[in-house]
């Protein structure tokens, strides 16, 4: 499960896609040359934006931590929608994200300061009409894969939750995998579904006992008492939830830059926290979602790749090697259509795992800039 704040209410009215860059100074409306850069310091104060009122357009938001221990990220925030965010961020470093700002109010975020909520207002601008074709094939494009793996979800989490109402433990462990594998290859836009998301895969201490709901808690008890019964009514609430994930990606609108946007967030969240193997504490299916996961980022690249490659061929091609070099990695632990359990693997070949993805996450969030503007 990613951020539980997540795009509550849908996509959002900006478009998003985190990129890494270097800061620079603040600047006017968005040109060809390149999005207008917003600098934002994190102190122990706070994190005010520079400028904080822009017209709308093209923005890249520089965000330095100047001092602030207590405080490692930045977002831009409409309400309770995430939209644009850089994180891991300590004393010293820096990061970065673009996105295309739409006229409203919005706030930067940054947890922990004295003063964590600080405005942003966006004026009208000239922002340019329509879509371009470049872009509109990159909707298109995922939008088809978006809708093939939520009706994939939504048939094998009916067999899943079938075999649990009907008490067959080896076959609910069984179909557990296959059931959870089209969730995790959408996961760069799950955000998208606000309060879906935790109740579908929220793990334990996510969210309040009284609400874990989703494939987890059936986890548990399927793998740690060995046992279907009292599944009932969480079997019942995954396929009402899942189904309702399928009608929401009918009408979702999504954006390049977000679809590429989550696509680097992904490989950034396996690479940091999943790779732990805290998803699948239980059953330690963790490869199969790290595939999974991979895939669909892979996916969400593929759907912008064509605007990548017209701008930056050489990028197109390091990130189509890095992506290949990721699945290498991910084979001498394959057995069939599965892999081993997490907990065969060494120390060396977690942080072997770790550093493929993050030789790939890096060539990738350069996209944001690209993608942006396009």
């Amino acid at each position: 499960m990613r951020n539980a704040l997540g795009f509550a209410g849908g996509l959002s009215a900006l478009l998003l896609l985190a990129g890494c860059g270097s800061s620079g100074q603040s600047g006017g409306a968005g040109s060809s040359s390149g999005p207008r850069k917003i600098s934002v310091t994190i102190t122990p104060a706070g994190c005010k934006a520079k400028p904080s009122k822009v017209s709308a357009g093209p923005a890249t938001f520089s965000v330095t931590n100047d001092g602030a221990d207590r405080v490692s990220e930045v977002e831009l925030q409409s309400g309770n929608k995430i939209l644009g965010e850089a994180e891991g961020v300590p004393p010293g470093l820096s990061g970065s994200f673009s996105v295309t700002l739409h006229e409203g109010t919005f706030e930067t975020y940054c947890p922990g300061a004295d003063q964590e909520r600080w405005p942003f207002v966006v004026d009208g601008g000239p922002l340019a009409a329509g879509t371009s074709k470049a872009a509109a094939a990159a909707v298109g494009r995922y939008r088809t894969y978006l809708e093939a793996q939520t009706a994939t979800l939504v048939a094998r989490t009916r067999a899943f939750t079938d075999a649990i109402r009907a008490g067959r433990l080896a076959d609910a462990k069984r179909l557990y995998v296959p059931a959870r594998i089209p969730y995790e290859r959408i996961e760069p836009v799950a955000e998208s579904f606000g309060s879906l998301d935790p109740a579908i895969d929220a793990r334990a201490g996510d969210v309040p006992a009284a609400q874990w709901t989703g494939f987890h808690p059936m986890e548990k008890t399927l793998w740690i008492k060995g046992t279907t019964r009292g599944l009932g009514s969480l079997a019942e609430r995954l396929q009402a939830d899942v189904r309702d994930l399928q009608r929401r990606v009918r009408r979702v609108k999504p954006e390049p830059a977000q679809i590429a946007n989550g696509s680097v967030e992904l490989l950034g969240e396996v690479s940091k926290s999943k790779i732990t193997g805290e998803e699948e504490r239980y059953s330690h299916t963790d490869l199969d979602d790290f595939e999974a996961n991979v895939d669909g980022s892979e996916a969400a690249y593929e759907s912008v790749r064509h605007i990548v490659a017209a701008r930056k061929p050489a990028l197109a091609a390091r990130i189509d090697r890095r992506f290949d070099a990721v699945h290498r990695a991910l084979a001498p632990y394959r057995r069939g259509a599965g892999f081993v359990t997490y907990t065969a693997l060494t120390a060396a070949d977690t942080r072997k795992l770790s550093q493929t993805i993050d030789a790939l996450a890096e060539p990738l969030s350069h996209v944001g800039s690209i993608v942006v503007t396009g």
